[in-house]
């Protein structure tokens, strides 16, 4: 019943966090391996509107972690795919796509309460920061190996980008990744996105430096 969808998360946060959900619309940039996992559990949970940007397809190598992709998708592009599998999960969540690279000519949306980073490349991130609306909260994504990192910044009133990982050089060749790792990081960016529709980030200005390969974590202020 439509009624029990979320019964067992409000629950947990009750009804008036979970209409701020359903209100909420958040852009969704890079629908890979993060915003593949970012985009469902925020549909799962009933989100209200999200804009998809990509401009990929789905290759072989995608599939150890891009989590809205089958075998069947090979060559195809991933954003019709994302919201055909999205939509699926959830028909009341509106799914607006964005085709095309975060780069100069990128025209963000107006109605944002949040952003989502989950670019593969330094330069489009620093874009992407740079060109989001003021007031808006961005959760940044990154993940290598068997480390991973989550940041939120908020525009006009935090540090930009492009100096707190000021030198950072993009590594040469594919980038390692499993898909526990994408898993992980993309579950603490869920969680830190409705702890900001709830009005309490707890990751702003603070980045979250996680390693599965001793469970290990640690906070940076920035």
């Amino acid at each position: 019943m439509t009624a029990d969808r979320y019964a067992r998360q409000v629950i947990h946060w009750g009804e008036e966090n979970q209409q701020k959900i359903a209100d909420a619309v958040i852009m969704i940039a890079g629908v890979g391996g993060l915003g593949a996992t970012v985009s469902q559990l925020l549909v799962r949970a009933g989100v209200g509107k999200l804009y998809l940007v990509d401009d990929g397809i789905v290759d072989w190598p995608d599939l150890n972690r891009q989590l809205l992709y089958g075998e069947g998708d090979i060559d195809r592009q991933k954003l019709p795919l994302a919201k055909e599998r999205l939509s699926a999960i959830n028909s009341t969540t509106e799914i607006s796509l964005i085709g095309g690279q975060v780069d100069k000519n990128f025209v963000m949306p107006t109605d944002l309460n949040a952003v989502a980073d989950c670019l593969d490349n330094y330069s489009s991130r620093f874009l992407l920061d740079e060109l989001t609306p003021e007031g808006v909260f961005l959760v940044h994504g990154g993940l290598e190996g068997d480390h991973g990192q989550v940041l939120t910044l908020q525009a006009g009133q935090s540090q930009p980008m492009s100096e707190i990982f000021a030198g950072a050089c993009q590594p040469e060749g594919s980038i390692p990744v499993t898909p526990d790792n994408v898993v992980v990081i993309a579950g603490l960016m869920v969680n830190e996105l409705f702890a900001i529709l709830f009005g309490r980030p707890k990751l702003l200005n603070r980045c979250l430096v996680v390693s599965l390969a001793d469970f290990h974590m640690a906070f940076l202020d920035v």
